[in-house]
């Protein structure tokens, strides 16, 4: 009887996942990309809202080729599109989700970028893992829907700077922060990599403890609370700079909470 409860379970679970991935998908393609009061976007598409004016982009930065790390941070539409997605059920989580998502409709979406000693620029962010077909050779982790074997989203380090310009659709990006920060451009990289690295299987040697910290089962559980900007504190926290939240930067004080085996490090019981 528990087993066939278990396993009504698990294929629910799978259904939602299926069709949360056909949405994210169906939500990618841009030729359904409309105003603001019909959203069907992902969370990959990091935009400015309907309502700023298409005049100008954003000013270039300067092509300043020394080492350093940047904070930039970029208004985004997520909260609108992705609430669209969300399965309209009435139980937790997805009830919570949606409450959330209504209220965080003004947000920006964090990133980080550096220069290394040879003069190219990097950056490094979270992202749906269907935001650009072309990007999947940069994708260093991943991360899951809750309770499924979905990969939500990965994390990818990609070569050039963060865009301040437009958006795939055009529309011009609106930067809010865009900082030097204190910190070792290797150290930023290391930490990313680490943060969504899945290269283990549940139940393997060192895949267990309480969820602070990756052990190799990929990065945290997708959640609208625990999103990218909780990436970038975390990465920055890790390399010795503590940052208050930047403004809109909702999740950034968020303790993202990592998969981990809760028996793979027990000890060996004996037989009585």
């Amino acid at each position: 009887m528990v087993s066939s409860r278990r396993a009504h379970l698990t294929a629910i679970i799978c259904i939602l996942a299926g069709a949360f991935s056909a949405n994210a998908l169906e939500a990618e393609k841009p030729e359904l990309a409309q105003a603001d009061s019909k959203p069907v976007g992902v969370p990959a598409s990091f935009v400015a809202p309907q309502e700023v004016p298409a005049a100008k982009a954003q000013t270039p930065p300067a092509d300043d080729r020394r080492p350093q790390v940047r904070l930039v941070a970029i208004k985004t539409d997520v909260a609108k599109r992705y609430r669209a997605i969300v399965p309209p059920l009435p139980i937790p989580p997805f009830t919570q989700w949606r409450q959330w998502f209504r209220d965080h409709e003004n947000a920006v979406h964090c990133a980080l970028e550096w220069c290394d000693e040879e003069g190219n620029w990097w950056h490094g962010e979270l992202r749906s893992t269907h935001f650009d077909e072309n990007a999947e050779q940069y994708r260093v982790g991943f991360g899951e829907f809750p309770g499924t074997a979905y990969d939500a989203y990965g994390i990818y380090i990609m070569p050039g700077r963060v865009k301040r310009d437009f958006d795939k659709e055009g529309r011009p990006l609106v930067i809010t922060l865009d900082e030097e920060v204190p910190c070792d451009y290797r150290d930023v990289r290391r930490h990313i990599c680490q943060y969504a690295a899945k290269d283990k299987r549940p139940g393997e040697e060192g895949t267990g403890g309480r969820g602070k910290t990756n052990v190799g089962l990929g990065g945290p559980a997708y959640k609208p609370s625990q999103n990218s900007n909780t990436m970038v504190k975390y990465i920055l926290r890790a390399c010795g700079v503590n940052r208050k939240a930047p403004e809109l930067a909702v999740g950034w004080d968020s303790e993202p909470h990592f998969p981990y085996s809760s028996n793979a490090d027990a000890p060996e019981t004996e037989s009585p």
